[in-house]
């Protein structure tokens, strides 16, 4: 299991992968078309991956070095696993396998399903700038802003949220000095 400080953010990265999908890509342009549909990439990628050596790098310098490398030395065995791996889940074309979903995939689902809702809100109560326009997280904080600006002009603001501290009690009315009337005696 990756430790949790590990898993927020990725800083390393197997150069090998872009240059497997690199030379999946260069090996289909050569492939019947009509085939290449039912091929599965991930797969192949999959396939060839298990078959070659890793190439990490956890810098742009890194990267770069680690791209010669792989194009150099292992240029003839990155072709050779990945006709392998083409080879190989092409001829079980109509296995089903059911993908790795990550947590991340999952998530960024969740918040763009989040981000759709928002966008049918904002547009249902007219409270975009106009009609079609699309809520993007990077929009999204000067839209709301608008939005409840809007809102609070139209008085169309929804109901307040009850905070945890009750509001004050309203003043006391002013209390009035008794007159003589009220006293019961007359002048």
């Amino acid at each position: 299991m990756i430790p949790q400080e590990h898993q927020s953010t990725k800083t390393h990265q197997n150069v090998m992968e872009s240059l497997v999908y690199g030379e999946i890509e260069k090996q289909l342009k050569f492939y019947p078309k009509n085939l290449k549909p039912y091929l599965n990439k991930v797969e192949v990628a999959t396939y060839a991956l298990n078959r070659l050596p890793p190439l990490y790098a956890s810098s742009t310098v890194g990267r770069e070095q680690q791209i010669r490398l792989g194009k150099q030395k292992y240029k003839e065995q990155l072709t050779t696993a990945v006709r392998r791996a083409i080879a190989a889940v092409e001829r079980d074309p109509l296995r089903n396998s059911e993908p790795i979903i990550s947590e991340l995939e999952i998530r960024y689902e969740e918040t763009q399903q989040c981000l759709q809702q928002v966008q049918m809100i904002l547009q249902e109560r007219n409270l975009l700038d106009y009609p079609k326009q699309v809520v993007t997280w990077e929009n999204l904080p000067s839209l709301l802003q608008r939005a409840l600006n809007k809102a609070e002009w139209s008085n169309q603001a929804p109901p307040r949220i009850m905070s945890a501290v009750p509001e004050p009690p309203p003043p006391p009315e002013p209390r009035r000095r008794p007159t003589s009337l009220d006293m019961g005696t007359l002048w």
